[in-house]
């Protein structure tokens, strides 16, 4: 596969990229976490959620679209309004949750969710959501998260699509997320270590602290063409993988960054935490990395005795 971006593309990813410096210079400092009615209207306005549905653009686009957008210090809805709903929910409205198995579990963005999905093995259902129907809930990770107060009294329809689909989706942008996240965390440390002296001279000119670095940034370019590779082929090998791998390195890399940026990373006033946060939620989504490169395992090699004849 060629992973440069077409025309078409990087023109929609132009528009994201305008709307994220926009609201990236409004960013407040000092609060543990920031969710941002005014980007995802900004983001409905241009109608940038239905690029995954769009011929010219697909889920690649909305891949680049979630990568970017994961770098602000403000968060907004991606995955099922970037890709689930797109291409399996339309004219179901965003923000939206999901729910695996259980549908009586916490998850983030329930808190401000329009339509909450729930997917139950092969079944996939759904039903709208108003403010009262969801309990928010304390959480030291980057997103809000709650709980369904009644999930037995909401109206659940059925969603035609099955629920391995939209598995395959949310891996796909659970990659691309964390691949966000940890990219905006990695330019802020590196920042800092251009700036912060130690024995008369900058802390990047150890050399440790540049292989260091530079493992970290390999690590999330490798997350990247995964989530780019899971995007083009829609295989569920691929999407387990870009997503395992990504889970799989984020320990060592948020370990190292918040190493490197000392104590100034575990204070409100500098927003490292919010994407490190944010990263070590995903971290356990779907059951982890051993989880997801099961699946991998299972989609590349299927037990024959589930196998067709």
């Amino acid at each position: 596969m060629n992973l440069e971006f077409t025309a078409d593309q990087q023109a929609l990813l132009d528009a994201v990229d305008r709307i994220a410096q926009h609201h990236d210079s409004r960013a407040t400092l000092g609060v543990a976490l920031e969710p941002s009615p005014a980007l995802r209207a900004d983001l409905d306005a241009a109608g940038l959620f239905d690029a995954a549905a769009v011929d010219e653009l697909g889920p690649v686009a909305a891949v680049g679209m979630v990568m970017r957008l994961a770098r602000l210090p403000q968060c907004v809805e991606l995955p099922a309004s970037a890709l689930l709903l797109p291409l399996h929910g339309a004219g179901l409205p965003g923000p939206a949750a999901v729910l695996w198995g259980r549908h009586d579990r916490p998850a983030r963005w329930l808190p401000g969710a329009r339509t909450v999905l729930w997917v139950d093995g092969a079944r996939v259902r759904h039903a709208a959501l108003e403010e009262d129907d969801v309990e928010p809930l304390d959480s030291p990770f980057g997103y809000p998260v709650g709980r369904l107060r009644a999930p037995d009294h909401l109206t659940w329809q059925p969603l035609e699509v099955d629920g391995s689909t939209l598995t395959s989706l949310w891996r796909t942008a659970l990659a691309a997320e964390m691949c966000g996240s940890l990219g905006a965390a990695l330019a802020a440390v590196v920042q800092h270590v251009r700036d912060r002296r130690q024995f008369g001279q900058p802390l990047g000119a150890f050399q440790a602290v540049q292989h260091r670095l530079a493992g970290t940034a390999v690590r999330i370019q490798a997350t990247r063409w995964l989530a780019l590779q899971a995007a083009h082929s829609r295989t569920d090998a691929d999407a387990a993988a870009a997503a395992g791998y990504a889970q799989q390195t984020a320990g060592a890399a948020i370990y190292d960054l918040h190493q490197f940026m000392g104590a100034m990373g575990l204070t409100l006033e500098h927003p490292l935490h919010r994407w490190t946060t944010r990263a070590k939620m995903l971290r356990a989504d779907l059951g982890g990395a051993e989880a997801q490169y099961a699946a991998a395992a299972h989609a590349a090699w299927p037990d024959p005795e589930e196998t067709p004849a």
